[in-house]
């Protein structure tokens, strides 16, 4: 059974029917969707055949197509495009039905306690390359949020209800309901703590994948807003 690929079209199914919401209209900026898959997908595909080599994680042949690309199988590849999309519509969501949602305090208790987090994964994991490195860029990613001239408000929110539909996801990808893990870990290399069936380590790795693509949507996204030509208001002649 073809579970993972089911997987990936249910993850993006929805979002993408819901796209064309008159009020959100998330499918008039798909385009800007594009420099995340790329500035953030590539990377995060390049970690992944690293470790998929050194078999920190690998997959079970059984829930997959066959058809592999770079050592990875299709099905994780299409994951860096199906889940950033459906997190980023629902940060699309709460800008849009949300504009007035107060969320300084929110967001810097937020900041604080994803640090802690991350820093716990290290400690936790110790020694351990996925929970050295997933506890490291969530870190990197925080400082460079902050230095990056993009307002963000509405990102802590989203990513905390984006983790929803991520852990359903993810949880079936280790096992939940299954007979066998569709992804299995190396548990010599992550912490070794667990929610249920799925990593401590996967959370501070959510963060890290999903926080650095809607980042990249909303810089491109505003920097086209920038390039629009403010048009005057041309006065009625009588």
């Amino acid at each position: 059974m073809k579970t993972y690929l089911l997987l990936d079209g249910l993850t993006i199914l929805f979002p993408l029917l819901l796209s064309f919401d008159k009020k959100v209209a998330f499918y008039k900026s798909w385009k800007y969707l594009i420099f995340g898959f790329l500035l953030v997908g590539i990377p995060f595909i390049i970690w992944d055949v690293i470790f998929t080599k050194m078999e920190v994680w690998g997959f079970n042949p059984d829930y997959l197509t066959g058809i592999n690309l770079y050592n990875l199988p299709i099905e994780e590849i299409l994951f860096f495009v199906a889940v950033p999309f459906a997190c980023t519509f629902i940060y699309a969501c709460v800008k849009e039905y949300l504009p007035k949602l107060r969320l300084t305090g929110f967001n810097r208790v937020f900041y604080a306690l994803l640090v802690i987090y991350a820093i716990a994964v290290m400690i936790f994991g110790f020694g351990g390359y996925y929970s050295t490195i997933a506890g490291l860029l969530a870190i990197l990613t925080i400082i460079m949020l902050r230095k990056l001239k993009v307002k963000l408000r509405f990102l802590p929110i989203s990513f905390l209800i984006a983790l929803v539909p991520f852990f359903i996801v993810n949880g079936i990808l280790t096992g939940s309901g299954l007979d066998d893990p569709i992804v299995w870990y190396d548990n010599a290399e992550n912490t070794g703590i667990r929610f249920f069936t799925i990593p401590m380590d996967d959370v501070v790795y959510a963060w890290t994948l999903l926080a650095g693509n809607i980042a990249a949507y909303q810089y491109f996204m505003d920097k086209a807003s920038k390039k629009k030509p403010k048009w005057k208001k041309r006065k009625k002649v009588k």
